[in-house]
C-alpha cells in the first residue's frame, strides 16, 4: 500500500462525515491546525515565562546599606559658613522605597531576558510544528509527483486512486487521473492510427512494386501489358492521393475558424443527388430526395457539409447493392435540423455498429478496397460534423438497410430575423432562393 493509500485509509472516517465544502478544504484545515498550534505554544509561552521568572527570583536581596542609609545634611556654621556633610539620622521609609526600586529593576531585567528567550523558543517551535503539519497535509502532493514521474508513453496504466476527503487535493488527484485516462486513450488511438495508416500505405505500394517486378522479369513483355501496368500504377497512385488528402483533412485544426453561412438542406440534398446520379445509374441504384414540408436552413460551412452528405450517399450507392434505393430526407426534430441518408441494402451487423466511425475500420475490408475506399470516409464525416457543432449517428438492421442521420443546430428563422431587423429599425429584406 502506498503512502497515499495509507493516508487515504486513515482519513476514511473523516471522509464519511458530510461537512460543508469550506470545512473540507485544505486552507480551512491548515488554519485550524496552525491556530491550535499557536494557541498551545502561546499558553506554553506564558506558563514558561512565569515559571522561569519565579524560579529566577532571589530569596535574599543584598542592599548597599551605606548608599541607602547615609543621609547628608548641610549644617550651617556660626557666622553663616557652611560645614561639610555629616551622617544624619536613619530613615526606614527611605530604605524600603530604595529596596523596592532595586528589586523592581532587577525583576524587569529578568523578565526582559526570559521574554526574549521565550520568543526565540516560540519561533523555533512554531517553525518545526508548521513544517511537520504542512508536510503531513501535503503528503498527497508528493505522492502525485512521484506517480507522475513514473508515467511515460509506454506506462500509462498507473493511477493515483485517491480516496481521501473531497478537498483541493482530491480534485487535483481526480483531474490527474482523468488527464492520464485521456492521454492513454489518445496514445492508443495514435498507435492504432499509425499502424492502420502504415498498412493502408503499404498495400498500394506493394501492388505497384509487384506489377513492376513481374513486368521486368519478362524481357519480351508486349505493349498491352505495359499499358496495363501503367493503368495499375495510376489507380494505386490515385488511391494514395485520396488517402493522403483524407489524412490531411483529419489532422487539420482550423475547422472551428472556418467561415459559415446559411445553407438550405433541401437544396443541398438535391445537388448531391444530381452529382451522384450517373454513379447510381451505373450501379442500378435509385437516389430519391424526399420533398420537405418546410424550409430548413443551418448556419454551417457549405463545402464541408456537402462533402459529408456526398460521402454518405456515395457509400449507400456503393454498398447497398444493385436494385436498391438510397433516400435523402430533411426534417426538423425538436430544436435540430436533421438530414437522413437511408438505403434498403444488406445492412450492417450489430457488432460492427459501435466502430463504424473509427478510422480505417471496414465491415467488409476486401469489398471496400475493391471499391477504392480509404477506410476514412465515415471517420471524416464524424470529424467534420462535430466541428460544425452537430452529430452523426447510424441505425441499421440486417437485410433491411442502414440510415445515417446528421443533426445540426438550425439557423435563425426568417420570421425571427425579420422581427429582429424591424426591432433594430432596419427594413426587412427578402432574398429569393432558388428551390432545388
Amino acid at each position: 500500500m502506498t503512502s497515499l493509500s495509507k493516508l487515504s485509509a486513515g482519513r476514511g472516517t473523516f471522509s464519511r462525515v458530510q461537512l460543508p465544502f469550506f470545512a473540507r478544504s485544505i486552507r480551512f484545515r491548515l488554519t485550524i491546525w496552525y491556530s491550535s498550534l499557536m494557541l498551545i505554544f502561546g499558553v506554553a509561552f506564558v506558563l514558561a515565562l512565569n515559571i522561569a521568572v519565579r524560579l529566577d527570583q532571589p530569596r535574599v536581596v543584598t542592599i548597599d546599606t551605606y548608599a541607602l542609609t547615609a543621609q547628608y545634611e548641610e549644617v550651617a556654621a556660626p557666622g553663616g559658613a557652611l560645614m561639610g556633610p555629616v551622617r544624619g539620622s536613619f530613615d526606614p521609609l527611605l530604605l524600603v522605597q530604595d529596596a523596592e526600586d532595586q528589586i523592581y529593576s532587577e525583576n524587569l531585567d529578568r523578565l526582559r531576558f526570559w521574554s526574549l528567550l521565550s520568543v526565540v523558543g516560540l519561533a523555533v517551535a512554531a517553525g518545526i510544528g508548521g513544517y511537520l503539519i504542512s508536510g503531513m497535509m501535503l503528503r498527497p502532493v508528493r505522492d502525485i509527483t512521484e506517480t507522475a514521474a513514473e508515467i511515460t508513453a509506454s506506462n500509462l496504466g498507473k493511477r493515483l486512486n485517491y480516496d481521501g476527503p473531497k478537498d483541493e487535493l482530491w480534485a487535483l488527484a481526480q483531474t490527474f487521473d482523468s488527464m492520464v485516462d485521456r492521454l492513454e486513450h489518445s496514445f492508443e488511438r495514435q498507435r492504432q492510427f499509425v499502424q492502420d495508416a502504415s498498412h493502408e500505405l503499404r498495400t498500394p505500394l506493394a501492388a505497384i512494386r509487384t506489377n513492376i517486378e513481374v513486368t521486368e522479369m519478362d524481357p519480351e513483355t508486349p505493349v498491352e501489358e505495359y499499358r496495363e501496368l501503367v493503368g495499375t500504377i495510376k489507380n494505386q497512385t490515385d488511391r494514395l492521393t485520396r488517402l493522403s488528402e483524407d489524412l490531411l483533412l483529419l489532422t487539420r485544426e482550423d475547422h472551428e475558424r472556418m467561415e459559415r453561412e446559411p445553407v438550405e438542406l433541401q437544396a443541398l440534398a438535391n445537388e448531391v443527388a444530381r452529382e451522384l446520379g450517373p454513379v447510381a445509374q451505373a450501379r442500378d441504384v435509385t437516389v430519391v430526395v424526399s420533398p420537405s414540408r418546410e424550409r430548413i436552413e443551418v448556419d454551417t460551412n457549405p463545402d464541408l457539409l456537402y462533402r459529408c452528405v456526398l460521402n454518405l450517399t456515395d457509400n449507400g450507392i456503393k454498398y447497398s447493392g444493385s436494385g436498391s434505393t438510397v433516400t435523402i430526407s430533411v426534417e426538423r426534430v425538436a430544436d435540430k435540423a436533421v438530414l437522413h441518408v437511408a438505403d434498403n441494402g444488406a445492412g450492417i451487423p450489430a457488432e460492427n455498429l459501435p466502430r463504424i466511425f473509427d478510422r480505417f475500420y471496414r465491415v467488409d475490408a476486401g469489398r471496400s478496397r475493391r471499391e477504392g475506399g480509404t477506410g476514412l470516409g465515415l471517420a471524416i464525416v464524424k470529424e467534420l460534423i462535430e466541428s460544425l457543432d452537430g452529430t452523426v449517428t447510424v441505425a441499421s438492421e440486417l437485410a433491411k438497410g442502414s440510415t445515417f442521420t446528421i443533426s445540426l443546430p438550425p439557423a435563425v428563422e426568417e420570421s425571427e430575423a425579420e422581427e429582429q431587423r424591424s426591432i433594430a429599425g432596419e427594413p426587412a429584406i427578402t432574398i429569393p432562393v432558388r428551390q432545388g
